[in-house]
């Protein structure tokens, strides 16, 4: 039995470093220490999805770089740990719709995630879900503006590598989603597999949330949440 059965959101246009960054932690985890994982690639349908869009094909270089879903939002099994990617796709609402509503029905199931993790822009997906109304999040400080405008129930936080309320978890931008990858594991499984990970990959992780730089970079505060 796996110990943690992961769901993989992946849609048209999305961040291939936001999913990979941290697919590669659990890959290190489950190969390497033989941690007992599952997986299981979700999207609306079963046709193949990259970063680029439908309509490039294989035209285009992002448009040949392809998944194979496993199962779709309409019948995706059970899971703990649910993983969004952010990219340009999410900002598309028209095509995102079928992500949000799986989101929000996940999030009041019976027998709901363990955890919710985003990466990026991915968070904004959880925002548009309803799932971050009135909670604490972050996201990616280049676009900060435009994606904290899109979720005005939310508490943005600026200088944050990660952001944990409750058993959600949002990451800043791309490369972020391996720290918060990293610090996840090591709520799960102690400090020392996740030093293991990080020694592995050969990656210097931020190990405390406040750690991000890019906020003062772009400029970034803190947005509170606008009522109703």
């Amino acid at each position: 039995m796996a110990e943690l059965t992961v769901g993989l959101l992946l849609y048209p246009e999305f961040e291939i470093l936001d999913m990979a960054g941290p697919l590669e932690c659990l890959n290190i985890l489950s190969v390497y220490m033989g941690k007992k994982l599952d997986l299981h690639i979700i999207s609306d349908t079963m046709d193949p999805v990259g970063p680029g869009t439908r309509e490039d094909g294989s035209s285009t270089f992002a448009g040949k770089q392809l998944y194979v879903p496993t199962c779709t939002v309409h019948d995706a099994p059970s899971i703990d740990l649910l993983i969004v990617p952010g990219g340009p796709g999410s900002v598309k609402k028209d095509v995102m719709k079928p992500f949000v509503e799986y989101i929000r029905k996940l999030h009041t199931d019976a027998k709901p995630p363990k955890y919710f993790f985003s990466i990026c822009s991915g968070s904004l997906l959880f925002a548009q879900a309803g799932i971050l109304d009135e909670q604490s999040a972050t996201t990616n400080k280049a676009f900060w503006t435009n994606i904290t405008a899109q979720g005005p129930r939310t508490k943005w936080i600026a200088k944050a590598r990660w952001v944990v309320s409750g058993n959600i978890w949002t990451t800043s931008g791309v490369t972020a989603g391996i720290d918060g990858m990293l610090a996840l594991m090591a709520r799960i499984w102690g400090d020392e597999t996740a030093d293991g990970v990080e020694a592995t990959m050969e990656h210097n992780r931020a190990r405390e949330a406040g750690e991000d730089p890019w906020a003062e970079k772009y400029g970034c505060e803190d947005v509170l949440p606008v009522d109703k």
